[in-house]
């Protein structure tokens, strides 16, 4: 296999895992950040995301949307379809969460939730992945 392809997937799966265990410390803090979890919950399903398409020599080009990730996932694999509901639901905590604006924070069970499908990504994605790919747990 090519070590290089190896070691940029394990990257990307690496990224994504350091983002889903600070959303899960960010929901357990006593002083809960819900925006925050939403955000990493997005930023972790895009990076497990990049890399099944970096795994399979896909380019993304510059993009938060996971819908628009998820498409390309499903030129290669359509049981990806299987995602949608958590692109369409993760999506918007790319930017709404960064910024002040009309939209409500996020609540603890819109969190709770967040990480519910960011597990859901993560072990959807890990599944097409070979195990040398994994990051260290």
């Amino acid at each position: 296999m090519d070590n290089i392809k190896i070691r940029e997937v394990h990257s990307w799966l690496n990224k994504a895992l350091q983002d889903l265990r600070s959303a899960e410390w960010l929901i357990e803090s006593p002083d809960a950040l819900y925006d925050a979890v939403g955000f990493h919950c997005q930023q972790s399903s895009e990076k497990a995301l990049k890399a099944y398409l970096t795994w399979h020599d896909q380019s993304f080009g510059k993009t938060h949307s996971l819908v628009a990730l998820v498409a390309i996932c499903l030129s290669i694999d359509t049981s990806f379809g299987d995602l949608r509901e958590a692109a369409t639901t993760l999506t918007p905590y790319a930017v709404i969460t960064r910024y002040p604006g009309d939209l409500p924070e996020i609540p603890r069970n819109g969190a709770e939730e967040a990480i519910r499908l960011a597990h859901l990504v993560w072990d959807f994605v890990t599944d097409k992945l070979p195990p040398d790919t994994y990051p260290n747990t």
